[in-house]
């Protein structure tokens, strides 16, 4: 990647006004693109896609009288009433709005219905009496009816015609004189504000005559910059009406429009000054940190021309995107400003542009990559504000990072400062502070982890958005006041029933209208607003129709006779109703909603949505804020699928549950993301679950930190901890880069990582954690998750990335010569889960043993055999190591003895139980106090030792007598050398007091799968061999206790070697070596991998060098071969040599290196060769043309002592057909940067080899052992 980037830099240096023109054009192409894009400034977008919140959203969007804003019209002093003053001010207000803002910024003012409007309603209900009428009307009908009632009304009728009436009212009576209209006129009454009110005029006044109230409809509710227009116009015309002759008049408003306006326009002064109060801080603590000016706008320039790109490649997928994702997304973009950071603290710090990208590359784009995956996850959630959101964060910061990298180079300039900082700033104080090695805050970080997963459990989901809404107090006053003027004190439930049309609407809210009417008799419902009650749909209207025939047709005659008498008794003519009698038997028919004109505009419309594609019908329900009376309306509409809830409460729990749904998905896919991302590059699953650890940790502390102070969750900061779990990765992958720098080369730069992390905290702080003083509280949410997230990202990545790292790769005595691998460590959880519990087992059952009424030596046996069972369990179950036992006399313990063995791991006790239970062991007095296993070892009857061999003669004899043997670990402690200690005298002693054989047993291995320091199993190979008993008794080790333990020593190390030489092969060491470049890169584990199975772990290497002698590797490379050669044999003194200073540092900084390997950065064609007794030019010469060939091979001749060597290994290119893959492959390694050369490639020839050993006197043996390549061996002797 560094190679890709270096090469990039170099082009672009080279055409640099080619390169600042197709930026530019670049740049204007972006920009014009993206200002073509069209935003969409539709709230709702956010909120998760599922049927019931489109449901919500489709209501909500269409509906007329949810976007209105209600005036309240008062006076100043409430004790009094004034309705003729209340109206005079309505009449010039409604005046002033229709001449500046009709129909631009309003769409509609919303009066009570004129006598005229009223008389229209009353001409049409009576022309369409039948389908007004309900069947329960006609109960009332029946007593209207009744001959005494009918000789009332017609009585009443007279009077009020004798009084001073208007022509409508006696047309009324003539054509209506049962009064039959008003009966259905009196369900549109359900349709006024409330009960509270009455009309007055033209207005709806309170019954007090104290309020009285305007309904206006905006234009549109969520578009902030016309509402702004308008509502500061209406309080122009309040404040210059009210100067004049209405000062005693008060006017309040309140609407939704009002609300979403004082949300924008507050976000708006929030983010402005917030935002300026960053810039400031920022642009002084970035130039001062950097002492330079323009550093501010370079830093910040990969910003906005990521979003720039973000945009034009916007408006290419998608045309339009939400509004409120790209103003989230910008603030969570100050992510990307910290690739620049990185970039410029390592130039501060090194001056060198080539180190930017050998160090910085492969960590920006890794971090790109998965900070963009983390963003992107955001696509597979049910809301399309956040998809846009995760694609514009995404393509951001991807196009971010490669302009930090591309671009931004060009733009650092020179450095002024020298090699070491000229200042030291509390930054890079902070920086250079080592939080890993402080014991107390790594138990202080796990301890309050466990507290934090205990307090993460009280967090809940709160999908009260609007509790994430501001109000001013001003704006809570007035809807306080207008509710208690207005009595909404109820519970509002609104029921909605859709249909492909208004007709199929109607006809599908009958179902509704009757639960709804059940409901309401059952007084679980107080008050309702059903459309249907008013205008039924067509099957209604039909049977309302017949209903009236048949009523009529059953009764009409008698109540024509009745209606007749009665009108010629009080003394109106013969014939003065005839139109009434007409009237009941008229050939009524349906109307259609669009005929009923007068009642659609002055009751319906506010109720009814119509669309293109849907409509809908809205009934209004009341419902006392009573539990059991709103669970009882939403359970009997839950499952009609007919009709739709749209309720506060009924929407909440709808949103926690696809809240929660869409934020275990996205933790779920933005892990799944970056766990693949991170294990492709760094071809680890230990560093990818390292790299992780913080992330998750930062996670629970943030979440805990949530449970204690109370924060829930909600829409705003789930958004936000999305942006945490990037900076966390972030900062993981930038310190992780730092620690696998300096693992790999030696080199301690984890300070200039820090630095820029630091940076980055400081700017992300500043640039979102300044929203802690927003009024606006969902800005203050932000603020408060961002501080609380990043404080604890960056708090711990700097504490336990690197102790966990250190661990990983290091123990106390220094660097591990096989690192820990998750097998080994998932092996050794497991190794001690079985010790452990079988310990306690075997400890429990001592204690039931000593209560026990069995012969003691049963018990005995019993537990011995547990604990063979035990150990045979812990070696074998390492499935993964070999185990080799070589018993030529096939010894079973069955006569007693001192069994002597070397001392190397807690294993070797598990390897002398193996055989046989028959066994008991010397062991140190601190083991019988163990908690653990010291009962057990007590009851077994093992020995404690500690000094003197006298005091436990008899101990020791007792065992003996009772079959056992003895095991004593000769060498007294365990030594991790592998090198054999002095043996000390006590077995020996022991031997010849008790005249026993003395058996030895070597174990070797054993050393590398458990470490004398620690509890860690790792895998590998274990060799026990028996040796032939030894009689002390004999004279053949001499009489002496000392010279005994001497002679024996000498025999048993004599095959303790030959066992040391057995397992200690190239095949065994080749594991070490491969674990030795594991954590330094995909490739070069991948490449160390291959290179010693082609190499065959160096075998024919090994087997032709001598086992003590002075080696030159020219062209070493990483140095396999020469760590190969002397872990086999310490006795080797090896110098390698190489011009790749990279590879050098690489090979240096390796656990296994001794003080007999040491490696030089040279070119091997102009370094002074020192004489060594072997030259080694292994695959070398090809990379240097043929006279700096020749003048190698002869330095090194030159340089060889006499009866030396000089092994050369190289392809021969004169074997035409094998010859091509060597070479293609030499090509490819050379084309992308993983072996430097500074010469065309120019493969040698055997004849040239031959003829530069004839021309020095040197013999030369050739080995061609290899099938598809066209490598030789040469053998140069001297």
């Amino acid at each position: 990647m560094s190679t890709l980037f270096l090469a990039i830099y170099k082009r672009i240096e080279n055409h640099r006004i080619i390169s600042l023109i197709l930026l530019v054009l670049f740049i204007s192409g972006s920009a014009y693109m993206a200002s073509r894009l069209k935003l969409s400034e539709d709230i709702t977008k956010i909120l998760p896609d599922t049927e019931k919140i489109n449901n919500m959203n489709f209501v909500y969007s269409n509906s007329k009288f949810l976007d209105k804003v209600v005036f309240n019209i008062s006076l100043t002093d409430s004790s009094i009433n004034n309705p003729e003053l209340l109206s005079d001010f309505a009449d010039s207000f409604i005046d002033s709005l229709t001449t500046r803002f009709v129909p631009e910024l309003i769409q509609s003012i919303n009066l009570a219905p004129d006598q005229s409007d009223m008389l229209k309603v009353y001409e049409l209900v009576y022309q369409n009496l039948p389908i007004f009428l309900s069947e329960d009307d006609y109960k009332i009908i029946d007593t209207i009816i009744a001959t005494e009632n009918i000789n009332n009304t017609i009585a009443s009728n007279i009077s009020t015609l004798m009084s001073p009436i208007s022509m409508v009212m006696k047309k009324m009576i003539a054509n209506d004189p049962l009064h039959l209209t008003p009966i259905a006129l009196q369900k549109f009454t359900s349709f006024n504000i409330n009960n509270n009110f009455q009309v007055y005029g033209k207005y709806f006044i309170s019954n007090d005559k104290r309020n009285l109230i305007i309904l206006i409809t905006p234009a549109s509710t969520n578009n902030t910059s016309s509402n702004n227009i308008l509502f500061d116009g209406i309080d122009d015309i309040i404040n210059n009406i009210s100067k004049n002759e209405f000062k005693e008049i008060r006017v309040e408003y309140f609407g939704n429009a009002l609300v979403a306006l004082g949300n924008a326009n507050q976000i708006k002064k929030d983010i402005i000054i917030t935002v300026t109060l960053a810039l400031i801080v920022l642009i002084t603590v970035i130039t001062l940190f950097f002492r330079r000016k323009r550093t501010f706008l370079i830093v910040f320039m990969p910003v906005m021309l990521g979003a720039l790109v973000s945009l034009a490649l916007l408006f290419i997928l998608k045309k339009e995107v939400s509004a409120i994702s790209l103003g989230i997304g910008s603030v969570l973009l100050g992510i990307s400003v910290d690739y620049a950071l990185h970039i410029y603290s390592h130039f501060r710090q090194h001056g060198s542009h080539k180190l930017i990208f050998k160090n910085l590359s492969t960590p920006i784009i890794l971090s790109s990559l998965t900070t963009a995956s983390a963003f992107l996850s955001l696509y597979f959630i049910n809301s399309e504000a956040l998809n846009d959101l995760g694609l514009f964060a995404a393509i951001s910061i991807l196009s971010a990072a490669a302009f930090s990298l591309v671009v931004l180079p060009h733009l650092l300039g020179k450095n002024k400062m020298s090699s070491k900082l000229a200042y030291t700033s509390w930054i890079d104080k902070l920086a250079a502070f080592r939080f890993s090695n402080n014991s107390y805050l790594k138990a202080g970080i796990v301890l309050a982890t466990i507290l934090f997963a205990i307090t993460a459990q009280n967090v809940s989901f709160d999908a009260d958005m609007m509790k994430s809404n501001y109000m001013s107090s001003k704006l809570k006053q007035v809807e306080q006041r207008l509710n208690s003027v207005t009595n909404v004190s109820k519970k509002t439930i609104y029921l909605v029933s859709p249909g492909k049309d208004l007709h199929e609407a109607i006809e599908n809210n009958i179902h509704a209208a009757n639960l709804i009417n059940k409901l309401k008799d059952e007084q679980t419902i107080q008050n309702a607003v059903v459309v249907n009650n008013i205008f039924p749909s067509k099957t209604q209207q039909e049977e309302a129709i017949a209903r009236w025939n048949s009523y009529w047709a059953k009764h009409g005659d008698k109540v024509i006779e009745d209606v007749s008498t009665a009108a010629t008794k009080v003394g109106f003519r013969k014939n003065a109703f005839v139109r009434f009698n007409t009237w009941l038997v008229n050939d009524f028919r349906t109307i259609a909603h669009d005929s009923a004109g007068i009642i659609n505009q002055l009751f319906l419309d506010n109720f009814i949505i119509e669309t293109d594609t849907m409509s809908a019908i809205i009934n209004v329900i009341k419902v006392n804020n009573s539990d059991a009376d709103i669970n009882k309306v939403y359970d009997t509409f839950s499952n009609e699928k007919s009709a739709w809830i749209i309720d506060k409460r009924i929407i909440t729990s709808e949103f926690v549950t696809i809240l929660k749904d869409n934020f275990n998905k996205l933790i779920i896919i933005s892990i799944s993301f970056v766990f693949v991302i991170l294990l492709i590059a760094y071809g680890r699953i230990e560093l990818t679950i390292i790299t992780m650890i913080p992330m998750v940790f930062s996670w629970i502390w943030t979440v805990g930190i949530m449970g204690l102070l109370g924060i829930e969750f909600n829409i705003f900061n789930v958004i936000i901890l999305t942006f945490i779990f990037g900076l966390g990765i972030d900062y993981s992958i930038f310190i992780m880069r730092g620690l696998l720098i300096e693992y790999k080369y030696g080199i301690h730069d984890i300070s200039s990582y820090k630095v820029s992390v630091i940076l980055s905290g400081i700017t992300t702080l500043l640039g979102i954690g300044v929203l802690i003083f927003a009024v606006h509280p969902a800005l203050r949410s932000i603020a408060i998750m961002s501080i609380i997230g990043i404080l604890s990202v960056i708090f711990i990545t700097f504490t336990l990335l690197p102790a966990i790292f250190k661990w990983l790769v290091a123990y106390k005595k220094g660097l591990r010569n096989r690192p820990v691998t998750l097998l080994d460590f998932i092996f050794s959880l497991w190794a001690l889960f079985v010790f452990v519990s079988g310990s306690l087992f075997l400890s429990l059952l001592s204690l039931l043993l000593q209560i026990t009424p069995l012969p003691k030596h049963s018990k005995k046996t019993f537990i011995h055999k547990l604990f063979r069972y035990l150990t045979w369990f812990m070696i074998y179950m390492n499935f993964l190591s070999k185990k080799t036992i070589i018993n030529p006399d096939n010894e079973d313990y069955s006569k007693p003895a001192i069994i002597i063995t070397n001392h190397q791991s807690h294993i070797d006790l598990m390897l002398m139980m193996l055989l046989n239970h028959k066994v008991v062991i010397l062991t140190n007095p601190r083991n019988f106090g163990s908690p653990i296993y010291g009962l057990a070892l007590k009851y077994a009857d093992f020995i404690e030792v500690d000094g003197s061999y006298e005091s436990i003669l008899g101990k020791v004899e007792e065992q003996i007598n009772q079959g056992y043997s003895v095991v004593v670990f000769v060498e007294g402690h365990r030594s991790d050398t592998g090198k054999l200690s002095r043996f000390h005298k006590g077995a020996f002693y022991l031997a010849n007091e008790l005249n026993l054989d003395i058996l030895p047993i070597i174990t070797y291995g054993q050393k590398e799968l458990l470490k004398k320091s620690e509890f860690l199993l790792k895998r590998g190979t274990v060799i026990t061999e028996f040796l032939p008993r030894i009689r002390l008794a004999d004279g053949n080790y001499e009489s002496t206790l000392r010279d005994q333990a001497k002679n024996v020593k000498q025999s048993y190390e004599t095959e303790y070697l030959k066992v040391v030489g057995m397992l200690e092969t190239p095949a065994y060491f080749s594991d070490f070596i491969r674990k030795n470049y594991l954590y330094k890169g995909p490739v070069l584990e991948w490449y160390t991998r291959i290179k010693l199975s082609m190499e065959d772990n160096y075998r024919l290497f090994n087997e032709l060098i001598p086992k003590e002698c002075v080696i030159t590797d020219l062209g070493c490379g990483y140095g396999y071969l020469p760590y190969m050669l002397n872990l086999v044999s310490k006795e080797r003194r090896i110098t390698g040599i190489d011009y790749d200073e990279d590879k050098i540092n690489v090979a240096t900084h390796c656990a296994i290196k001794t003080d007999n390997v040491n490696f030089i950065t040279s070119d091997i064609t102009e370094i002074e060769l020192e004489p060594a007794d072997v030259f080694i030019i292994n695959d070398v010469l090809h990379y240097m043309p043929e006279y700096l060939q020749i003048k190698v091979v002869e330095s090194c001749i030159e340089r060889l002592v006499d009866n030396g060597l000089i092994i050369i290994r190289d392809a021969d290119k004169d074997l035409k057909k094998r010859h091509l893959g060597t070479r293609i492959t030499e090509l490819l390694s050379t084309n992308i940067g993983f072996n430097k050369t500074k010469f065309k490639l120019e493969f040698v020839s055997r004849s040239m080899i031959e003829t530069i050993a004839d021309n020095n006197n040197i013999n030369i043996e050739i080995i061609d052992n290899t099938k598809r390549t066209s490598n030789l061996i040469y053998i140069l002797r001297k």
